[in-house]
């Protein structure tokens, strides 16, 4: 009776778990995608820049990554909670600058929703326009530095990275400044838009050629930031892998 009640216990835990895992799936599609990804690419440490509060590294260890996870934040007050965030888990680091095409100092626009639309570049009208609640409040003197020179002495040269971005319309300045650091980048996730929203930033067709130089194709795209009127998705966030690990792999 005690073996067939033990076995009840783990076939209901693990029901429960199958059930859960399914949920979690089904509530956040992308992120289950993404732990795939990150396990097929052989992917080590993930490169977090634009972290915000930390909600991206944050939903990497909800999916059990367990590599490390390296951080760049701007802003002030986002960085806070992010350092908070990340305090605790040893292979999580943290900095307070943003990333660019050189290294220096630059005024960046903070915005007013818990800065998750802050920028180096002014925000469109376009913006405004479809999320009326969001706008630059303030602004703050941040020091640039190119991601091969943050990550000099960091990284080794044999990791494999997965590369995010999550910069406003700066994408293009980032991948600029990390020349050296790309050749061990074997997956790239990144904003794209179909429409101006911030002024100077490459809209979908040349990220799509930029990228595609640097040797990345795309693999995954999800919608984003949509019209509120239209339904018209304006910004998706998409994903590249290098070119020659995008072969399907046999399936067994």
């Amino acid at each position: 009776v005690a073996k067939k009640s033990t076995r009840a216990i783990l076939g209901k835990v693990g029901l429960d778990m199958a059930r859960a895992e399914r949920m979690k799936l089904l509530n956040n599609p992308a992120g289950s995608r993404r732990a795939i990804m990150l396990r097929y690419h052989g992917i080590q440490t993930v490169i977090d820049v634009g972290a915000n509060m930390g909600q991206y590294g944050n939903e990497l260890r909800e999916w059990d990554f367990k590599g490390r996870i390296i951080s760049f934040e701007p802003t002030s007050t986002a960085f806070r909670v992010l350092s908070e965030r990340a305090t605790a888990d040893a292979y999580w680091s943290v900095f307070n600058f943003a990333v660019g095409a050189e290294n220096g100092v630059a005024e960046i626009n903070v915005a007013s929703n818990w800065g998750a639309s802050s920028s180096l570049m002014p925000m469109l009208e376009s913006h405004r326009q479809c999320d009326q609640e969001v706008q630059y409040v303030a602004t703050e003197q941040v020091a640039i530095r190119t991601l091969d020179s943050a990550l000099t002495g960091i990284v080794a040269p044999d990791e494999a990275l997965l590369h995010k971005l999550d910069v406003q319309g700066f994408e293009h300045f980032v991948l600029r400044g990390a020349t050296a650091i790309l050749p061990q980048v074997r997956v790239i996730e990144c904003e794209l838009s179909f429409v101006p929203l911030y002024d100077g930033q490459l809209l979908f067709p040349q990220m799509l050629a930029l990228l595609g130089t640097l040797g990345f194709q795309p693999v995954s795209f999800s919608p984003g930031f949509s019209h509120p009127v239209s339904g018209h998705c304006l910004q998706f966030d998409g994903v590249f892998a290098r070119m020659q690990e995008t072969e399907s792999p046999k399936i067994s």
